[in-house]
């Protein structure tokens, strides 16, 4: 038999999600169609999950709880995710990104070794470069965070595991936290204009970033379990960049509101790469396109947030 992971066709087995109570854990549940046997791990057992699923405390780094195993597919999420707020807890997000992936590699190597494990990296681990990025590009990490990632990617390269990778690019869609930058724009636009006010404040406009939306995130992680060579990294970007300001100005323009981008120096960020754009080719090899627009998902976060402030 097989599983259906959003489109690809992958070994019949259960699926255990850590950091399933996140952004891209509540979307990947929802499109992984996570049901009876599969499980779902975060700080708290207390999120919501599919009927069925299995939910699990699962504080990491840590030893797990008990899992009625084996399980046939690891997808690893959980970890500190900012990268802004890693600077301020480098050994934090060392022990929790790093940590928290050799204690997930060591259930596997113990309790599941015939698992797959995908392990959600991040495009922070590659030396900055106003070029396309690539999965061979030089690795230097210039924040904790990316820092955190890669030596979480090397956790798994010695783990004796089977393991793939994927390097997520910048994504968003609804649900994501709202300190992050396009949720934070579009909370800042629907109050001025609700406000009446005439300006946004804003950090870095000029920094060039790759986003994606989170079903095309989802569906990438998918297909690089189901297809995805072992031992192997692949980016999950668009392959286009556009700048902080002009994603701004689409939000914008998707209000209809006439609002000045106001620098605040409190939102600058000492280590922002300039340009951060990736090639997405190693993952269209194996049979991944991207489906939903950047105008597209930029209309369904703005709504989003405009039906809940």
């Amino acid at each position: 038999m097989a599983r259906d992971l959003c489109g690809f066709q992958a070994q019949d087995g259960p699926v255990l999600v850590t950091g399933a109570a996140g952004f891209a854990g509540r979307a990947l549940m929802e499109m992984f169609e996570l049901g009876p046997g599969d499980f779902a791990a975060d700080l708290t057992d207390e999120f919501q999950a599919p009927a069925g699923v299995t939910k699990l405390a699962w504080p990491l780094p840590g030893p797990p709880p008990g899992i009625q195993g084996p399980v046939r597919y690891v997808v690893h999420l959980a970890g500190l995710s900012s990268v802004a707020h890693s600077a301020s807890g480098e050994e934090r997000v060392l022990q929790v990104n790093a940590g928290g992936t050799e204690s997930v590699a060591r259930w596997v190597r113990e309790r599941s070794p015939g698992a797959r494990i995908l392990f959600a990296s991040s495009a922070e681990v590659y030396r900055p470069d106003q070029g396309r990025l690539h999965e061979d590009s030089p690795l230097e990490p210039r924040s904790p965070y990316g820092k955190s990632k890669l030596l979480a990617e090397s956790v798994l390269a010695g783990s004796g595991t089977d393991w793939v990778v994927g390097r997520s690019f910048p994504h968003f869609g609804p649900g994501q936290e709202g300190h992050f930058v396009l949720p934070s724009f579009c909370r800042r636009i629907v109050n001025a204009l609700k406000e009446g006010s005439r300006e946004i404040r804003t950090g870095n406009l000029e920094a060039v970033r790759d986003y994606l939306y989170i079903e095309d995130v989802v569906r990438a992680y998918g297909c690089i379990l189901a297809r995805g060579r072992s031992a192997a990294f692949y980016n999950v970007c668009s392959g286009s960049g556009n700048s902080i300001g002009e994603l701004l100005r689409k939000l914008l323009g998707i209000a209809g509101g006439e609002l000045e981008a106001v620098t605040d120096p409190g939102l600058l960020r000492n280590r922002d790469q300039y340009c951060q754009v990736g090639d997405p080719s190693r993952l269209e090899g194996l049979g991944w396109r991207r489906e939903i627009s950047l105008e597209r998902g930029l209309e369904l976060l703005y709504k989003w947030w405009e039906e809940r402030l």
